[in-house]
């Protein structure tokens, strides 16, 4: 018996959502909060990239509707962003097959900084926030780990056959 796809994909999500939840120690500097990486937005991305007739911008609404809950943050502004990077890994997801893990996440560090920026934006407009480029250093943590976020989530995609 085949294990159900979903499930696993589903599974990743929630892990990545939980890892986006967890709370930093108190007595951590501030500027680790600001290295967090999107977790959420990595796994999203990658089953986007792998499996895109299953993992689409509707899956990336609710991602982003869950990541808003979680975090606090303004509804449907995750959710936006998230939408933006579903639709880049759809809309290139055969040629981002194709390039190496190192162009793969100067991609991925462009659609995670857009969606920071979109985030910020959002931000600006409802609550006045003010800019600062500490708003990017989670893109930059993200690509930075998304060789290895790609390599675990492949290697669990061949372990259960989802195609």
């Amino acid at each position: 018996m085949k294990f159900p796809d979903t499930l696993v994909i589903w599974a990743t999500l929630l892990l990545a959502l939980l890892l986006t939840a967890a709370r930093l120690p108190a007595d951590v500097p501030e500027l680790f909060s600001w290295l967090r990486p999107e977790w959420a937005a990595i796994v999203l991305l990658y089953w986007v990239m792998a499996v895109p007739q299953r993992v689409g911008m509707v899956t990336a609404w609710c991602v982003g509707i869950l990541v808003d809950s979680l975090t606090g943050s303004l509804l449907g502004q995750h959710a936006l962003g998230f939408v933006l990077i579903a639709f880049v890994g759809l809309s290139m997801y055969e040629r981002l097959r194709m390039y190496s893990l190192l162009q793969q996440a100067f991609i991925v560090f462009v659609t995670i900084a857009l969606a920071r920026l979109i985030g910020f934006w959002v931000e600006a407009l409802v609550r006045g926030v003010g800019w600062t480029p500490m708003i990017l250093l989670p893109a930059v943590t993200s690509a930075l780990l998304w060789p290895l976020a790609f390599t675990a989530l492949r290697a669990l995609r061949r372990k259960f056959r989802i195609a």
